[in-house]
């Protein structure tokens, strides 16, 4: 009776299976490469980021004995604040990466148990029928045979449905191990992504302290007149190291005889503006509002409009990508002719150096590193070293 009653509910199960198909839903293969891709590779900048931060705080301790640069003082916390800026961001796609594998598993999970509440009303309805109808299904196969052959492909038959049924009860028992190894993996992903999040509370908490930090430094800069002396004076060694940059530069282009195509000279009030957005301060020599002291600007200061785009105004090769000590993140393009722009307080590099970017390539995002009191593009044009008025090169506004 029992082996009748198992042989039932197999051939019932087999119907179930047919009725209930269904295909997991998971997380495609292609976005969670993609987001591996973008995980790693955020990983290896944060890595570059911190060698770069224990370097410059190893170099302040060697000569701590000495007096203390106010940019390097400066660009400690804009690189931290930069490093603190990009875990989060790390942290963020983590955080996507979870939601999407939740989602997925979710779906999965909802799909099993489906299956599985399907299955219980199939079976209990059939357990239910079997019952009233006793046993002796299978004898009724068998005695319906005509002949010998006929009672074998029978048997053959009833061998091969017991077989299937088999297969289907361990493949039924599977869906419910899944479900429960799904539940458990939904647990650790839900788990994750609270300590993530409140990792990632923490660093934005961290950022905003920093931002603080360097909102003070700059205040005391601006109210008190020796600070600001010393850090005019480290600016302007700062925009010599630039000409001497320039200077090397161009030596080693005369020694490899390597030219940059294009006509920079002929372009002198042609060229488009590098950030959308308002002139905040002028080339050239200025009255210092509150110490009352003469200031020379190599530059001009831009704040941006929305999305903070910085473009390169002219075709060249970038020839400087990095940090520089004064100017925040820097970015510098060589035009032919000994002809240089120079875009700086950056928040973001899209570029580096060898790369040859177009009129108009976007190269960065407008930030606030480096001796800038706010979310301002610094822009210079150099010729031969030498700042010249960045206005007499871009087109009029009207």
């Amino acid at each position: 009776m029992y082996r009748n009653l198992i042989k039932n509910l197999r051939l019932l199960l087999s119907l179930f299976a047919m009725l209930c198909f269904s295909v997991p839903v998971f997380l495609s293969a292609e976005t969670a490469s993609e987001m591996n891709r973008r995980i790693q590779k955020e990983k290896a900048a944060l890595k570059k980021i911190e060698a770069e931060i224990e370097k410059k705080r190893q170099r302040n301790l060697a000569s701590k004995k000495k007096e203390r640069s106010l940019l390097s003082e400066m660009e400690v916390i804009d690189r931290r604040l930069s490093l603190l800026k990009k875990e989060a961001a790390l942290l963020e796609l983590e955080i996507k990466k979870k939601e999407a594998e939740a989602a997925a598993l979710s779906k999965r999970i909802d799909a099993v148990t489906l299956e599985i509440n399907q299955g219980r009303k199939i079976i209990l309805a059939r357990i239910a029928s079997i019952y009233k109808e006793k046993q002796g299904a299978a004898l009724k196969i068998l005695f319906a045979a005509q002949d010998y052959p006929d009672l074998l492909r029978k048997i053959q038959y009833l061998k091969t449905v017991a077989r299937k049924e088999d297969a289907l009860l361990t493949q039924f028992k599977a869906r419910q191990l899944e479900l429960e190894e799904k539940k458990g993996l939904m647990a650790e992903v839900m788990e994750q992504m609270v300590t993530d999040r409140e990792t990632l509370a923490g660093k934005l908490s961290e950022s905003r302290n920093e931002r603080k930090k360097k909102d003070r430094f700059l205040a005391r800069v601006r109210k008190e007149r020796a600070l600001f002396r010393k850090a005019i004076a480290e600016m302007t060694a700062s925009s010599e190291k630039v000409r001497d940059l320039i200077v090397s530069l161009e030596k080693k282009k005369k020694a490899l005889r390597a030219a940059i195509p294009g006509r920079f000279s002929a372009a002198r009030g042609k060229l488009r503006w590098p950030s959308d957005g308002k002139l905040v301060s002028r080339f050239g020599r200025q009255k210092h509002p509150k110490f009352n002291e003469m200031i020379y600007r190599k530059g001009i200061e831009i704040t941006p409009a929305r999305g903070g785009e910085v473009r390169s105004v002219f075709g060249g090769t970038v020839v400087y990508a990095d940090w520089f000590r004064g100017y925040g993140m820097m970015i510098m393009v060589d035009h032919g002719e000994n002809y240089y722009s120079l875009y700086a307080h950056l928040a973001r590099l899209l570029v580096g150096v060898g790369d040859r970017v177009q009129k108009d390539h976007v190269i960065g995002e407008v930030g606030r590193t480096g001796l800038s009191d706010g979310s301002k593009l610094y822009f210079e044009i150099r010729h031969q070293g030498k700042p010249i008025n960045p206005t007499a090169w871009l087109q009029k506004r009207r």
